[in-house]
Order: C-alpha cells, then sequence, then structure tokens
C-alpha cells in the first residue's frame, strides 16, 4: 500500500524551495543565518528541513531543549540555539547534548556551569571545558530576557563563571512586521546601547523574518529568519523573491445530490435552496483545517473552486459542486496551494480564519502526511 496515494490527506513540503528561501535571505542580509525550525519547522518537519539546510544555515534555533535533542538524536550537527532560557532543571541536558541556550537568569548560568564543572557526562562533540550561552536582552518586547538597561552588569556577572562562554547577544523585535515601525526602532536604540557597553561578544542577532527582509540596519552578524525560510512574507514588504514550500491536499470521499430544504453536517446550518451537487472531503478540524471556515472557506476541485457548506467535522467536510462539475470519489482537492490556473493562499485562508499563517501552518496534524521533494 502507498501511503503517499492513498492517505486522506497529505501535504507536500517543496525542501528546494525551502533551500533557495534560505541561500536568498542569507545573500540578502550579507551575514550568518540562524534557521528558526521551531514549532516542527512551522509544521514543515524540523528534522527534514534541518538535513536540507545544513549546509546553508551557521546556526539552528528551537523554541525547547526537548526540540534541539530530536535535533541532535537526527544527527544535526549544527550550533542549535534556544530562543528561551530554559529551566534551570535542564541544565544537565543542555550540556550534554550541546545546545546553545537563551540565558535571561543567573540560576541557570549557575547551574549550566556547574554541570560542566562536576563533569557530567557529555555527547563526544561537546567541548568539555565551556557551555556556550546566548544573552537574550529585553528590549520592550516585555515577554522574556535581561532587561536591556541591566545587560551589561548581567554580561559582567555571566564572566566570572569558569564554564560559561557568552557566543551571543539577542533581541526580538515586537512590531518589525507591521507598517509603522517607530517601535522597533526604539528597540534597535535600545539593542545598540547594549551593545555598545560591551566587549567581546562574537554573534550579534536581533532580526526575524520581517527584519531580515525589511530592516537591513538590525542584521548585525546573523539574521534569525522562521516564516521567511519556508516561503512566506510576515509583512507587505517583499524585497526578495520567495518561494512557498508547503501545498494541502486532500481527496474526495463521496458525491452526491441534496434536495431542496436539506441540511447538511452538525447543526444543519446549511439549508439546502435547491437540489444541490454536494462532495465529502476526507479532512476536517482533526486535521488542522480551521473550523471557523464553515460557510466562507473554500477548495480547489479540477481546478475550480468550490465553497465549504455546513459545519466541518473532525474527519470531513463538505462543499457545493456545480450540477455540471465532472467530479468523482478520489479526485484530488487542493486546500492550500495551486491547481491549474486556481490558487488558494495561506493567506487567504489564514485571513478567513481570523488567524495569522504561522497558526495554520503548525496546526496541521500529525496523521497529515508529509512527502517530501
Amino acid at each position: 500500500m502507498n501511503l503517499d496515494v492513498t492517505t486522506h490527506a497529505h501535504v507536500e513540503i517543496d525542501l528546494n524551495a525551502i533551500q533557495a528561501n534560505a541561500t536568498a535571505i542569507k545573500t540578502h542580509s550579507q551575514g550568518q543565518l540562524i534557521a528558526v525550525v521551531k514549532a516542527d519547522a512551522y509544521g514543515h518537519g524540523a528534522i527534514p528541513v534541518a538535513e536540507a539546510l545544513q549546509t546553508i544555515a551557521d546556526m539552528f534555533a528551537v523554541a525547547t531543549v526537548q526540540e534541539g535533542i530530536e535535533l541532535r538524536k537526527a544527527g544535526i550537527q549544527k550550533p542549535i540555539l534556544t530562543l528561551f532560557s530554559p529551566l534551570p532543571d535542564l541544565a544537565e541536558d543542555i550540556v550534554f547534548y550541546d545546545l546553545t541556550p537563551a540565558v535571561d537568569n543567573f540560576t541557570l548560568a549557575q547551574k549550566l556551569n556547574k554541570a560542566v564543572k562536576d563533569g557530567k557526562p557529555r555527547s563526544q562533540r561537546a567541548s568539555t571545558e565551556r557551555v556556550k550561552v546566548h544573552v537574550d536582552v529585553n528590549t520592550g518586547m516585555n515577554r522574556c530576557g535581561v532587561r536591556y538597561t541591566e545587560a551589561a552588569e548581567f554580561l559582567k556577572k555571566l564572566k566570572t563563571l569558569p564554564h560559561l562562554e557568552v557566543g551571543g547577544i539577542f533581541t526580538h523585535f515586537a512590531t518589525a512586521d507591521e507598517t509603522d515601525k517607530s517601535f522597533a526602532h526604539l528597540q534597535l536604540d535600545r539593542f545598540s546601547s547594549v551593545l555598545t557597553s560591551i566587549l567581546n561578544v562574537p554573534m550579534k542577532h536581533a532580526a526575524n523574518s520581517a527584519a531580515a527582509l525589511a530592516m537591513p540596519e538590525s542584521h548585525f552578524d546573523a539574521v534569525r529568519p522562521g516564516l521567511s525560510l519556508y516561503g512566506i512574507y510576515p509583512a507587505d514588504e517583499k524585497p526578495i523573491q520567495l518561494q512557498p514550500a508547503l501545498t494541502w491536499k486532500a481527496r474526495v470521499g463521496w458525491v452526491d445530490f441534496i434536495e431542496q430544504g436539506e441540511g447538511v453536517s452538525y447543526g444543519l446550518t446549511y439549508q439546502a435552496p435547491s437540489q444541490t451537487r454536494v462532495a465529502g472531503i476526507q479532512v476536517g478540524f482533526g486535521d488542522g483545517y480551521p473550523r471557523p471556515l464553515l460557510g466562507i472557506g473554500e477548495v480547489l476541485i479540477g481546478g475550480k473552486r468550490c465553497r465549504i457548506i455546513g459545519s466541518i467535522c473532525m474527519d470531513m467536510m463538505v462543499v457545493q459542486l456545480e450540477s455540471s462539475d465532472n467530479v468523482a470519489v478520489g479526485d484530488e482537492v487542493v486546500l492550500i496551494g495551486k491547481q491549474g490556473s486556481e490558487e488558494i493562499t495561506i493567506y487567504e485562508v489564514a485571513e478567513r480564519a481570523n488567524t495569522i499563517p504561522y497558526e495554520i501552518l503548525i496546526s496541521i496534524a500529525k496523521r497529515v502526511n508529509r512527502i517530501y521533494s
């Protein structure tokens, strides 16, 4: 049985597109590339994406220690940064797997220093003398990080720990994806003021996808793209060409007519105004398709747009067909992507669902097969 063909729904992920996007961003920024592969590479698959970017990325970034460990176990050798300061209890795992944690508190720093000092077990690739960290500076987003007014003093304290090496310092923008970048520039000024008061930190980085594309003054030594790696623009600025890497497909499960006045799906929220040809699509909110799209979402079948009618179920949804449409069981359905001359973009799906492309991507369930090319 070929699951790539028979599965009820799947996404097709173009690794060549991701490589091309990474190369374009790196060329545009003229510095190092920290490829963000957190949340399973935004639903694209962290391990396949990291393997594809091994020769392009200078470092990978994840959200959690567990995500970093999974990459190490898969054989990823490049440095791996955790973007958020881990709990101190994870210090030994960080040291063993040679991860580079963000640090914004001295308790974690002390735990890391002690883990190295005490000779805790380490993987073969790890240095036996020091653990590298990056200092996270809060310049106004107020989500995490050392407050920018206290960062220089914090760095001095870290230098008292002999088994700790500050390999980088970074901040994160709150509004770089907005047209008005005045607050992003305020954050940049604050970060720059920290940099003028410290010496000898090898890697300085601030630019997320939006800033990597549209704020060259924020590029420093490296940029830190996430969404844009996968071919999605975080804002209206499009200074370089990006290629969407993901197409989401399903299949027609059945085709039938319903009579005038008959309802469809849970709650019978749709009532047929006349005899209507409909098709059941084998995908639902259990696969990550947004339930709010009932009545307003569309899919592509045979190169034509078909409107979703009735409630979206966990495993199925129903779409309206034209009576003349030549649609049969097993036909391809495109939820996100191109079919013929038509296209449904992730921006359209996100806007109709009143959310952002990030959420659509990471909501695609594990049971939706990933096919790589």
